[in-house]
């Protein structure tokens, strides 16, 4: 064989060796959005599978499934069951054992603050009315009566429920289907990917962490702070999502369930953690603390993180956990 048929024989190897490299590495990106659970959905997913956005069809297909069940607005659904049944005990379902758990948890850690069963002090307020009225407070009163974990009893094959109470997992039920819908994109075998609902959102598989913006909570359409993230969920509450003004005073979504009244001078709490249902569930249970002890809890936890802006001298301030730093973190303040 001649020296021009061998450098001729190298070069047809190293072209299809690169072609076959391209083969068996190509990938397939879609992007799709849904409008789901109150919001626009997007979802991103990289595969090896000319098929993904079918699969990205069935992850919308799965969060509505997961939304039918928990959201206690439908009357279908398994919670709107639980809140209007006249039984008081219930056989357990998986999903509601792991958000009463996590419920749970987040009730004892803000020493009652957050409860999950608040609705029917939450449904005075009709954030969604048209004309907003404050509820009166005697009214306020009377409901907080129903407002008390204590008296839920649960296991893994049971729930005790009081009749005159109702249950709300509106706080965390977004994160949990996420993290159930990112299990599944996994094991799709999706190699990266994102899921966005707008408030919480799950990362995951990216060789270059992507940039995320956390909303100014008064300037509509514009950021405080951005940070980086990667195999992590994180969640904004905001005293700017569900709300209205009345006399110069801003009455929000999110309530103390010691008072029935929307929590005062903290303006947003964003969790960075690993999961999107402990992202979601924190970000409202840590609202309605101090800002200094909220800090303090993420502090003891690993791997998560969190921004909180609140009020100070009638300015905007904030706190923050050490870990930001290594997540890029810049606000501008």
């Amino acid at each position: 064989m001649s020296r021009k048929e061998i450098y001729s024989l190298i070069i047809l190897i190293v072209v299809i060796g690169y072609g076959a490299y391209q083969y068996f590495t190509r990938e397939y990106t879609e992007i799709r959005s849904k409008y789901i659970m109150d919001t626009i959905v997007e979802i991103s997913a990289t595969s090896k599978s000319k098929n993904v956005g079918a699969e990205i069809e069935k992850v919308f297909s799965l969060m509505s499934d997961l939304e039918s069940k928990l959201d206690e607005f439908d009357s279908e659904s398994l919670i709107s069951h639980i809140n209007s049944s006249p039984d008081e005990t219930f056989d357990m379902d998986l999903d509601l054992f792991s958000l009463l758990q996590l419920s749970d948890s987040l009730w004892q850690m803000t020493d009652g603050s957050f409860d999950p069963t608040i609705k029917p002090v939450w449904d005075l307020w009709n954030f969604s009315a048209e004309e907003h009225i404050i509820p009166d407070s005697l009214l306020i009163q009377k409901e907080l009566q129903k407002v008390d974990f204590s008296r839920i009893k649960y296991d893994e094959n049971y729930l005790y429920k009081p009749r005159d109470m109702q249950l709300s997992f509106g706080a965390l039920a977004k994160g949990y289907i996420l993290d159930q819908a990112l299990s599944y994109m996994k094991k799709s075998f999706i190699t990266r990917g994102y899921i966005n609902c707008r408030s919480s959102m799950t990362f995951f598989g990216y060789d270059i962490a992507p940039l995320v913006y956390i909303q100014h909570p008064r300037k509509e359409d514009d950021s405080i702070a951005s940070f980086s993230i990667n195999n992590q969920s994180v969640s904004t509450s905001g005293d700017y999502q569900q709300y209205f003004d009345k006399d110069g005073i801003r009455y929000h979504h999110i309530l103390d369930a010691h008072t029935g009244m929307p929590v005062k001078d903290v303006f947003s709490v964003t969790v960075i953690a690993d999961n999107a249902a402990l992202a979601d569930g924190l970000s409202t249970a840590l609202f309605t603390i101090n800002p200094e002890d909220a800090l303090n809890i993420v502090r003891e936890r690993a791997d998560t993180n969190c921004v909180i802006y609140y009020r100070q001298d009638e300015a905007i301030v904030s706190l923050k956990s050490e870990g930001m730093k290594e997540l890029r973190f810049n606000e501008k303040i």
